[in-house]
């Protein structure tokens, strides 16, 4: 059997790891049910399209645009370990990759609900300022650590791992924002 290459690995990775965390999110955090055969379904019950789109979310963005996205940072900062090094490898990722992802990752969810570029734009603009707040005070630690202690070929994985808190505040914000407003939920 042929190896896969290490972006197909690592958006498979990300993928099992979003999956898992918009089903927690759904049971744990937003108290949803499973849905028996005779119920209607309502928004109180697990929804499983929602969590099919997490995962390919994972699987097409997230594992590859990573995985990409650190290889170019190794290859342009190089490999040191260093503190001055690992600073500056985290400021460049929280500057530089992680806000194209989350204009990415928003788009890719308001396109499974909407083909309206104007609804489109403001579900985008209405969800990347707070997953950007709430990454700068997330993400920084974990990329001091990514950086300095974790082996290049387990960054994604590492990433992903802890990434799975991550996810919940983003699928909990992509289900949440705006909604509660219009008194839905997704």
């Amino acid at each position: 059997m042929t190896a896969l290459p290490k972006f197909v690995k690592a958006g498979m990775q990300s993928g099992s790891i979003m999956m898992m965390a918009d089903v927690s999110t759904q049971f744990f955090i937003e108290g949803r049910k499973r849905q028996s055969n005779s119920e209607p379904t309502t928004p109180h019950y697990y929804d499983m399209e929602r969590t099919l789109r997490w995962a390919s979310a994972g699987l097409l963005l997230h594992g590859p645009y990573f995985y990409l996205s650190f290889s170019k940072l190794d290859r342009f900062m190089g490999g040191n370990t260093s503190f001055l090094s690992v600073v500056k490898k985290t400021a460049l990722a929280q500057v530089v990759v992680f806000p194209p992802y989350l204009i990415m990752l928003f788009t890719y969810m308001g396109l499974w609900q909407t083909s309206d570029s104007n609804v489109l734009w403001n579900y985008v603009w209405n969800r990347v300022p707070d997953a950007f707040g709430g990454g700068c005070l997330f993400w920084p630690a974990v990329n001091i650590i990514n950086f300095a202690l974790v082996p290049s070929t387990l960054r994604v994985p590492y990433v992903a791992a802890v990434g799975s808190i991550w996810n919940v505040f983003l699928s909990w914000l992509n289900a949440n924002k705006d909604n509660t407003r219009a008194g839905k939920r997704n």
